[in-house]
């Protein structure tokens, strides 16, 4: 079974080089069918020739929190991923996950949030014909890495506060599930290569958080 996923991914074009590269990863894995980039450097326009991406771009940065909130409105599948722009997965990394008997149990109403954790910053190679394992994330703080690839359907998603625009909403998300008593995931063992927050060294956010 093959469940359609969007793509959400915002971007600031820091590392364009590796956006690119996760672009076309993405556009090869077949349950992938829509990928919305949001480009939050309006000044600098984005084009890319696939029928699978689609490109909206703000009149200004919107910062990644809102960007997650305005993506969730324009996709149109219920299941979704949303991944930084400046990370590398491997091959068929979105549908080993949406397709795994986790996300597709019976007890699916139950499950809330599922992010991607990193156990090697060179897995690349490593996990490279591995399948994704689940572990119960009981907590909402402390996650590390957890946020850079943040899989859920559209009914477990909750609009994030205006006043958070670039920090802690991978936080909220986690902690409103958990208060609907659904259950938070963390996957591990699929290849993943994270560049570790480029965009953070920008001076808005020591001033926007």
């Amino acid at each position: 079974m093959t469940n359609c996923l969007s793509v959400i991914i915002p971007t600031v074009q820091k590392t364009l080089n590796i956006l690119e590269e996760l672009l076309s990863i993405l556009e090869r894995d077949s349950c992938v069918d829509e990928i919305l980039l949001i480009n939050n450097k309006p000044e600098v326009p984005l084009n890319f020739s696939s029928n699978k991406i689609r490109i909206i771009t703000p009149e200004q940065n919107l910062y990644v929190n809102p960007s997650w909130n305005l993506g969730i409105d324009e996709i149109r599948n219920n299941n979704f991923v949303l991944m930084n722009d400046d990370m590398l997965i491997g091959e068929n990394f979105c549908g080993k996950i949406v397709n795994s008997e986790v996300f597709n149990s019976e007890n699916t109403g139950l499950i809330g949030m599922a992010g991607s954790m990193i156990k090697s910053f060179d897995a690349l190679c490593k996990f490279s014909n591995a399948n994704p394992e689940f572990t119960i994330l009981k907590n909402h703080l402390g996650t590390g890495d957890w946020g850079i690839s943040i899989f859920g359907r559209k009914e477990n998603y909750y609009k994030i506060p205006d006043d958070l625009k670039i920090i802690f909403g991978d936080n909220y998300l986690l902690y409103k599930n958990k208060l609907d008593k659904k259950i938070n995931y963390a996957v591990s063992n699929l290849p993943c290569r994270h560049m570790h927050s480029v965009s953070s060294a920008s001076d808005e956010f020591s001033q926007i958080v």
